[in-house]
């Protein structure tokens, strides 16, 4: 029975895809730490087994073709002595002196074996080529493969930046890359910081949203009705009123958002996470600032914010993350269809809608 080699070569496919699921089969696999299993991958092309039998060798194809690898197999000559009957060893022949090697030779990059000039290490089996040519490329994109600092793995108002720094950029990604921001704020915790920056928010598209409603229908108010109500109040009023009006906003939406979230199955993180993509959402408001539809327009944007944040923040589904944010709107839609429905047949019983009679 032959025996065989398997060499293991790496991605199949090239792709960040693969890769991945390369790395998480060889963890799942063979009881690999991520680590080892990253530094497998790196030590291309490695044997994996030697001296195996063809039904076990077709198992080693098997697996590795399952994640996207790519396999070598090579069959190994049979000792020549397989197969012979034993017989008693002819008294040794005096060795010959043998003389020390004194051409060029090569050092693995790999184990650091040396032996004479190869591509091949006779020891661990890499291309020694092949090696060296990973590595000048893994050089090459050090930059794009480094561990990704604390400032990346965090929304930048939780990262320590300034405030006004800060509050822009966090705006900007969650308006412009939502994945990649919400992915952001599912890694993070607390309820202060994202609260304050939903406060802020609000304040801001709030204040401006009433301002302009102030100057359209004050037009409309006999300024008799001014001689009763000092700027004084209304300010005060104002300044009072719009935060607790922008907090009040956020704890109702994430409670109600959450026991939707509940509802369909979505649950994973807990509360933190539904009230961390809620305070965040609150940057649409902004929209209100454009006169007239910028309120309607920031109230279907932050609709679309809340979904992403949801979506990423409990690992759920884009259709069940839709469901949840869209299910309070799905609910009171249908029950004013069914109040439409039933308020004239009850009206009609009480005989509300009969004519007069002859």
């Amino acid at each position: 029975m032959g025996l065989y080699k398997v060499v293991f070569l790496g991605l199949k496919v090239a792709g960040a895809e693969e890769e991945t699921l390369l790395l998480q089969g060889l963890q799942k696999r063979f009881n690999l730490t991520p680590e080892k299993a990253e530094s497998l991958l790196q030590r291309v092309p490695i044997v994996v087994k030697k001296g195996i039998p063809k039904e076990e060798m077709e198992k080693y194809v098997r697996v590795f073709e399952e994640f996207g690898g790519r396999v070598r197999v090579e069959e190994e000559a049979p000792p020549a002595f397989a197969g012979m009957p034993f017989e008693s060893a002819p008294p040794p022949k005096p060795k010959p002196e043998v003389k020390p090697y004194t051409g060029p030779t090569v050092t693995c990059p790999q184990c650091g074996f040396e032996q004479p000039q190869s591509d091949e290490c006779a020891k661990c089996g890499i291309i020694i080529s092949k090696f060296m040519q990973y590595q000048e490329m893994a050089k090459s994109v050090e930059g794009q493969v480094r561990e990704i600092s604390s400032e990346e793995k965090f929304s930048p108002w939780e990262s320590g930046e300034g405030f006004f720094g800060a509050y822009l950029r966090t705006t900007k990604e969650a308006l412009f890359s939502p994945t990649r921001f919400f992915k952001k704020v599912a890694a993070g915790e607390g309820y202060w910081s994202p609260l304050i920056f939903g406060i802020i928010s609000g304040i801001i598209g709030f204040g401006i949203s009433m301002i302009y409603q102030w100057f359209f229908f004050s037009a409309f108010i006999p300024p008799q009705v001014f001689a009763f109500i000092p700027y004084s109040l209304i300010l005060t009023l104002c300044l009072i009123g719009i935060p607790l009006m922008a907090t009040s906003s956020i704890f109702v939406g994430s409670a109600i958002t959450h026991l939707c979230v509940m509802i369909v199955g979505g649950n994973k993180k807990g509360f933190q996470a539904t009230f961390r993509a809620i305070s965040y959402s609150f940057c649409a408001h902004l929209f209100d600032i454009i006169p007239f539809i910028g309120s309607f327009i920031g109230s279907i944007y932050m609709i679309i914010l809340i979904i992403f944040g949801v979506r990423e923040g409990h690992a759920m589904s884009t259709g069940r993350a839709v469901l949840a944010v869209l299910l309070p709107l799905i609910i009171v839609a249908g029950l004013g269809i069914l109040a439409a429905i039933l308020v004239p047949m009850f009206l009609g019983g009480m005989g509300l809608f009969r004519g007069v009679g002859v």
